[in-house]
């Protein structure tokens, strides 16, 4: 393709761009999330210095982030069971006043399974809001704007976290910030505090922009005898459906491969690399998360140019490639500049994903198949760090001569080449469809003959009024 019509795209891109923006009722949800966001990943990194103030172990402060793999398993199935009964935009409301609420008990915890019950509670009604977000997208936006939607929801996720860090090195105590106006007491005693504090009101500013926020509920558009779907139709219908089925597993897997970055990163820059801080490390993730952005920055163009499915199995393709490449290679620069383009591939997974359940799934199921999309994220990426972080044990470091010549294995690299070898496969197998199924959804189509197709989502569903 020329360059003028990359030009061209690219103009197009940016024209999208602003009339996305001016859909008040969007950027009611975008401005929303990010406040809550940015409070959110404060108070992540306040609970983390806290149980490490608490214990004083390292293992305890990675066993608080596994530990939100156990409110996925229940608030999964009741977030498939109530997000497309109820009003989405009372159900949202009704978590983040929760979750407000809940995080205020945080400066009073002075045990380790207190912060476990907070987390508990804090990541199940988290599940139950992405849920209802982003089976909300779809009736607030056009069909054409939904890949760019959704990679603004996902840059208010994940972009803000530099400045929750920076906000956080303020208002922690001691800081050159705090000590202005703190001189002992409770708060001295209880540095995290104000982070605590700052989550809470993040979580009522965001209930002050989503009250204005103009959104159908999926109670106007069923019918009362479908409204009785039972509890086991609504927690096993991602398992039901195939559609969706094949989306879950793709990205579950795709999962793994970001848990596994995060469990031996670490051992793998210092064993393999050589590095000798752990700020190559912290460089390591920095670029993985930079990728992320621009990979969501790139598939505003080649949505333009390819089929979503033909981009969800090269996005599979590519992960699990440099993966592999990770393994092998033994070069700093290198493995930055790969850490990168993996970010860059798990974003456009995960978004082009996203877009596809809201595109093909119809609006009385969408809660249902997001319940399961998230549930089983967060299970699948605790699954790959835990599968990495045992295989990396088990191998250690070992020294083997094969015909004269000597190797070292180290188990991290191991571990890598095991996640690379599960995601690449996953984008060259049915996952568990029969043929003609797996062609219709992961095979590369032609644009003219995808834009005939009635897709689901467009049957019921009423976009908001702008």
């Amino acid at each position: 393709m020329g360059n003028g019509d990359l030009t061209g795209q690219m103009g197009d891109v940016k024209q999208e761009f602003r009339v996305l923006i001016r859909n008040k009722n969007f950027m009611r949800l975008f401005w929303g999330q990010l406040v809550s966001c940015t409070g959110d990943w404060l108070a992540t990194f306040a609970l983390m210095s806290l149980v490490w103030r608490t214990t004083g172990s390292y293992l305890a402060v990675g066993g608080m982030l596994a530990f939100r793999i156990v409110p996925a398993l229940f608030s999964g199935p009741l977030a498939a069971f109530v997000t497309d009964r109820l009003d989405r935009k009372r159900l949202m409301i009704g978590c983040d006043i929760s979750r407000g609420m809940i995080i205020l008990a945080a400066p009073f915890i002075t045990h380790l399974w207190g912060v476990y019950v907070l987390v508990f509670f804090l990541e199940g009604l988290s599940i139950v809001w992405l849920a209802a977000r982003d089976a909300s997208v779809p009736n607030l936006v056009e069909p054409d704007q939904l890949t760019m939607a959704n990679s603004l929801a996902m840059m208010t996720t994940y972009g803000v976290i530099p400045l929750a860090a920076v906000l956080f090195s303020f208002v922690t105590i001691p800081s050159p910030f705090t000590r202005l106006f703190v001189n002992g007491g409770f708060l001295a005693n209880h540095p995290t505090t104000i982070a605590f504090l700052l989550d809470s009101l993040s979580f009522f500013a965001a209930v002050t922009i989503y009250v204005r926020m103009r959104l159908s509920s999926p109670r106007d558009r069923i019918e009362a005898d479908e409204e009785q779907a039972g509890f086991f139709e609504s927690i096993t219908f991602a398992l039901r459906n195939p559609f969706a089925r094949s989306l879950m597993l793709g990205a579950a897997v795709g999962c793994i491969g970001g848990g596994s970055l995060y469990a031996v990163g670490l051992g793998y820059v210092k064993q393999v690399l050589g590095a000798r801080s752990d700020m190559a490390f912290g460089i390591l993730m920095a670029l993985f998360g930079i990728g992320i952005i621009a990979g969501m920055v790139a598939l505003q163009v080649l949505v333009k140019r390819e089929e979503k499915p033909w981009m969800l199995r090269m996005a599979l393709l590519t992960a699990g490639g440099i993966m592999i490449s990770m393994s092998i290679i033994q070069w700093l620069p290198l493995v930055y500049l790969l850490a990168a383009f993996f970010g860059a591939a798990f974003g456009i997974l995960f978004l082009v994903a996203i877009t596809m359940v809201q595109e093909r799934i119809d609006d009385r199921d969408r809660g249902k198949a997001f319940a399961a999309f998230h549930a089983v994220s967060r299970i699948f990426l605790v699954v790959g760090a835990g599968l990495s972080s045992a295989i990396a044990t088990l191998v250690g470091t070992k020294t083997i001569h094969v015909a004269g010549l000597t190797y070292v294995v180290h188990g991290v690299s191991i571990a890598l080449l095991v996640s690379g070898v599960l995601i690449a496969a996953v984008s060259v197998v049915p996952l568990g469809e029969k043929k003609a199924r797996y062609r219709e959804y992961f095979a590369r189509e032609k644009r003219g003959a995808a834009e005939q197709v009635d897709l689901p989502a467009t049957r019921g569903a009423k976009v908001t009024p702008k």
